[in-house]
């Protein structure tokens, strides 16, 4: 019926718009409506947008977000079909002070306390509970409640949980990628929106892509037609001082004569005298004849990204 998405990190605002954005490409259902999104800004201030129609279309008219939310490093959504009760704010809870709160389905429900689910979560963080203290609490004093928890705190936890009830719901879906330790977190609950089984990853991982992506290059290393293929323990390229290429080695010597077409392999190794200094974060179709390459995903120069270490 809904979908809740939480994110921690380099533009955690960002990173959520794109997972909403991905989730209303692939899947179909209760997507594409309101969207009640909160940040917490570079200002230390609580930033708010929403729209009752048209998802993340509706957002700002389908401009960018602005900067300040954009780069906001904690930051919740939720949304749904369109037209929901106002006011839209009463979906993601938060204080500057403590963190934000999101979900799905109905978070905003009163529960055992007699305030609403999220509301409750805030409380709790206000009064020194963690994220997932908090969030665990409620959901185990409100088995019977209609509704999802995602808890994010100032310190970067996350954490998600379904009441017992949500629980039972054959089509629902939730993940938790990253954290606080990695550089970066998104956690994601939802229900009635297909595919459902691969959804909230798909969502999560286009997120984290956004906040920390893991084929960020440290720099560029150049492969050129001619370059000598030696034997090696491993497929590797081998680099100067410099990081000018060398030679490529192979760990097999079939490929030292004759004509073949080859990968390395996925993050092969950047070698420099003797000692691994960093792996590649792409790997060319290659073409090798007589122990020299000759083209590289049809090319005769490329340049490939790699990371260090």
């Amino acid at each position: 019926m809904t979908i809740g998405i939480a994110a921690y990190g380099p533009r955690a605002g960002q990173a959520i718009l794109e997972g909403l954005r991905a989730a209303e490409r692939l899947g179909r259902g209760a997507i594409g409506g309101f969207v009640s999104f909160a940040a917490i800004g570079e200002d230390g201030l609580l930033h708010r947008a929403e729209t009752q129609r048209d998802g993340t279309r509706g957002l700002f008219g389908g401009e960018p977000l602005p900067a300040q939310l954009a780069r906001a490093r904690h930051a919740v959504l939720m949304s749904s079909g369109p037209d929901r009760p106002a006011p839209l704010a009463q979906f993601t809870p938060g204080d500057p002070l403590v963190g934000l709160v999101t979900g799905h389905r109905l978070p905003n429900t009163p529960g055992a306390a007699g305030i609403a689910l999220n509301e409750e979560v805030l409380r709790r963080m206000r009064e020194g509970s963690s994220a997932s203290e908090a969030v665990e609490g409620v959901t185990r004093d409100n088995p019977t409640v209609d509704g999802g928890l995602i808890a994010l705190a100032l310190d970067g936890q996350i954490h998600a949980r379904d009441t017992a009830y949500v629980e039972r719901f054959p089509d629902r879906g939730g993940i938790v990628l990253g954290s606080r330790e990695k550089g970066g977190g998104v956690a994601v609950l939802h229900n009635a929106i297909r595919p459902y089984r691969s959804l909230a990853l798909l969502v999560a991982e286009t997120a984290l892509d956004t906040i920390v992506p893991e084929d960020a290059p440290d720099g560029m290393v150049g492969l050129a037609a001619g370059m000598p293929i030696e034997s090696g323990p491993e497929n590797a390229i081998r680099v100067d001082a410099a990081f000018t290429v060398q030679s490529l080695t192979l760990s097999d010597p079939k490929y030292l004569s004759g004509r073949w077409s080859m990968g390395l392999g996925p993050m092969a190794s950047i070698v420099m005298d003797d000692t691994v200094v960093g792996h590649v974060l792409y790997e060319p179709y290659l073409v090798i004849e007589a122990g020299r390459l000759e083209t590289m995903d049809g090319a005769a120069r490329m340049e490939i990204p790699f990371r260090y270490g």
